[in-house]
């Protein structure tokens, strides 16, 4: 159902696959120790930014519609936590070109429709000061120890960051 991947590793935790298209995309897991400040140091270890790049199209035309890069994308969370274990990641929808809720509601759909009950999304916003609205997206394992203690840090930074 999904296409092959391979982890590459190195500092952003890389994975590449390949679409039928000739899309080349690459999923990064860059650790980000610091995100929720000094207030959980516990789990600054197992803190991440999850990250979605083509990183080669071979046409200047929109990819086709193709179920198998979401069910990819999950396959690859899957592997992920299970070689890092309590990873905890946050999405934030690139926002460069305009694009970031087109992002989102693909993210949430490929969430939906692959996850299968082996993790938990909670979407917050962060508004700029000039009133720019970005979404995240906190992803943890359903069966994370420290998932109450996380969820409330994420929060507090989506508070912390949209006064």
């Amino acid at each position: 159902m999904n296409y092959q991947f391979i982890y590459i590793g190195g500092i952003h935790n890389s994975y590449f696959f390949e679409t039928n298209g000739g899309i080349i995309y690459e999923i990064k897991f860059k650790p980000t120790p610091y995100l929720f400040g000094n207030d959980v140091k516990e789990i600054s270890k197992n803190l991440f930014e999850f990250a979605i790049l083509v990183e080669y199209k071979p046409a200047l035309k929109l990819p086709p519609r193709d179920k198998k890069i979401g069910a990819t994308v999950v396959a690859i969370f899957i592997d992920f936590y299970f070689k890092k274990g309590n990873a905890v990641s946050i999405y934030i929808c690139d926002s460069s070109d305009g694009k970031e809720f087109i992002r989102k509601k693909k993210f949430d759909q490929w969430f939906n429709e692959f996850n299968n009950e082996t993790f938990l999304k909670i979407d917050e916003m962060i508004v700029d000061k000039n009133k720019n609205k970005f979404p995240i997206s906190l992803i943890i394992s359903k069966s994370n120890p420290k998932r109450t203690i996380i969820i409330d840090a994420f929060i507090k930074i989506a508070m912390n960051h949209s006064k």
